[in-house]
């Protein structure tokens, strides 16, 4: 991940404050967001009073095809990525994220998937690796703080987050009943409550998931009552909004970034 810094001093929180209005004025910043903007297809307008783009990357995204390589663009309020087109120059796709709604988790290592977290937002929730484990840290970090900043004096708190989805690759035979097999005819489906893969006779119901859609959505059949009522509380609890507010887990002050020319202003101890 690529930051842009310019000291490696510790800031109260009144400091941080003032740095990052600093920072979002600066003429540098909104150079660079504009860059950014202008090398998306189709891009939404990403400049905004208060902005700052904090850093920047390429990570592999693990979709339910196969993985696929993303460019990442972490601002202070929102998370913007997208498909890589020419590599450095070009860009599609984009999707943003507001900080607020995001939550993140280190995944264990494994062979498949090493250095991978998970990002999970109301929407959509997905899961996507670095090239080594500096390069997770580093994000997991600078993510954390800008969403600890992010959601500051924010009421709206999101636990309700979409489901990650099982690649098809995982699973030849529904995962649910375990003994319809996938074929040409008999597609692949996933539940959207819990991201399993099933096949179109475990998952005809349709279910309002509100977060992730204002209609109703493929999930798994309960196989019961009791699984049914827990479906149904949980999507009251939703509805009234029924959340607990979002802690990130505390880490260690970075010691070693590649840098721009300004700091990450989130306590960031960085040093080159």
């Amino acid at each position: 991940m690529t930051s842009n810094n310019s000291n490696g001093l510790d800031r109260t929180q009144t400091n941080k404050e003032d740095g990052l209005a600093q920072l979002s004025r600066s003429a540098d910043n909104t150079r660079r967001i504009k860059n950014v903007q202008d090398k998306f297809v189709n891009s939404q307008n990403l400049q905004k009073e208060g902005r700052a783009l904090v850093g920047e990357g390429i990570l592999m995204k693990v979709c339910r095809k196969k993985p696929k390589q993303r460019a990442f663009f972490l601002f202070n309020d929102i998370l913007v990525y997208g498909r890589v087109v020419i590599s450095g120059r070009r860009y599609s796709q984009q999707k943003i994220i507001p900080l607020s709604e995001i939550q993140i988790s280190a995944l264990i290592d494994s062979s498949e998937n090493p250095y991978a977290w998970l990002i999970s937002s109301p929407k959509k929730s997905f899961v996507v690796r670095a090239n080594s484990d500096r390069e997770r840290q580093e994000w997991l970090t600078h993510l954390e703080r800008c969403i600890r900043y992010a959601s500051e004096g924010n009421n709206s708190q999101h636990n309700a987050v979409a489901a990650h989805w099982i690649p098809d690759d995982k699973a030849d035979a529904c995962m649910h009943c375990r003994t319809s097999k996938f074929s040409a005819v008999n597609r692949k489906h996933h539940c959207r409550n819990c991201g399993i893969i099933v096949c179109d006779g475990c998952s005809k119901k349709r279910f309002l998931l509100l977060h992730l859609d204002p209609k109703a959505v493929r999930i798994l059949e309960p196989i019961n009552v009791i699984e049914l009522l827990i479906v149904v509380i949980a999507m009251v609890m939703i509805m009234l909004n029924n959340t607990l507010p979002f802690r990130p887990r505390s880490t260690k002050t970075l010691k070693t970034f590649k840098q721009f020319d300004f700091t990450v202003h989130f306590n960031c101890n960085i040093t080159s």
